[in-house]
């Protein structure tokens, strides 16, 4: 990506966000945020406060930040925007995502999860709790010239996974598949999840930013199709090797490795296993590109 003459007012931009802005498992020069730095040349400057496991949180969560690599819900998305402090006034690019961590992927994942409890939590964390934000988000970003992208999410499984993979992704959050369903029942039901979250939380992130009613604020789409899905033809998204430990291939997992294991007790097992493999469903590079180049289009900077 070149630079382009055609967003010269853009020299600052800001990253709130959860794992997906964060970048899981990426190198820093692949991470999108620094995708579009690039872009935009030499003399914008980034500050990234987005980090994996970030809830929206409506409800204050304490205690200490982590590694980015590292799930945790704190600081929240919120409080991400609330302690923003350098010169925000002077902010010409907020970058604004988060939502699936307050539904929480397991829900999205568990094929017992009723259709109904899956869309009001979506609505509440996608509509209500962005809402409220995205108000946080422009009462602190106060130049007439910032534009706020508010960035949606991507179908994680589709009918175009590889289904002997699926099993695997879905113990890695702690599921199982139901001894009483057929396997491809089951299967199907993660499925079915996976594109009603999509679809849902699309619209309901549509709503909030037309609800929030200021010109700043632009919605953008991921772009990713069913095709690019975890364990997909033409995947996006980072998978996890087929052999017997399900270990991440992403490009900092020895980092993150080491980092889940200063976050994680030896009690805390499940939770540092996860934090190992925490890139599994997130951009991978190409991914990655894929959203800077719907972000540099909605910028006029394509």
């Amino acid at each position: 990506m070149e630079s382009n003459v055609l967003a010269p007012a853009i020299r600052r931009i800001v990253n709130l966000g959860d794992s997906v802005p964060w970048g899981q498992g990426l190198a820093e020069a692949d991470k999108y945020d620094a995708l579009v730095q690039k872009a935009l040349g030499p003399a914008v400057t980034l500050q990234r406060l987005a980090h994996s496991g970030a809830i929206i949180g409506l409800t204050p969560v304490n205690g200490p930040a982590r590694d980015g690599e590292v799930p945790v819900p704190q600081p929240t998305i919120l409080q991400q925007c609330a302690a923003f402090n350098d010169s925000p006034a002077n902010v010409d690019l907020v970058l604004v995502d988060g939502g699936i961590n307050d539904v929480d992927v397991r829900t999205i994942l568990n094929p017992l999860v009723p259709a109904g409890v899956l869309s009001a939590k979506t609505q509440a964390a996608c509509h209500d709790a962005m809402l409220v934000l995205l108000r946080n988000v422009a009462a602190k970003f106060t130049a007439p010239q910032c534009r706020i992208i508010v960035t949606g999410y991507y179908p994680i499984i589709s009918g175009q996974s590889d289904v002997l993979s699926i099993p695997a992704f879905l113990g890695l959050h702690g599921i199982a598949l139901p001894a009483f369903l057929e396997d491809d029942v089951a299967i199907g039901g993660v499925i079915s999840h996976c594109q009603q979250f999509f679809t849902e939380s699309t619209a309901f992130l549509r709503q909030a930013v037309t609800a929030a009613a200021d010109a700043r604020i632009v919605y953008v789409d991921s772009g990713f199709t069913d095709a690019n899905s975890v364990f997909a033809p033409e995947a996006l998204l980072w998978g996890l090797q087929s052999d017997v430990d399900l270990s991440p291939v992403d490009e900092v997992a020895p980092q993150r490795h080491a980092a889940c294991d200063v976050a994680f007790d030896l009690l805390q097992t499940l939770e540092r296993e996860q934090c190992y493999r925490a890139s599994a469903g997130h951009p991978n590079p190409a991914g990655a590109r894929q959203f800077a180049k719907q972000i540099l289009a909605a910028i006029g900077a394509a």
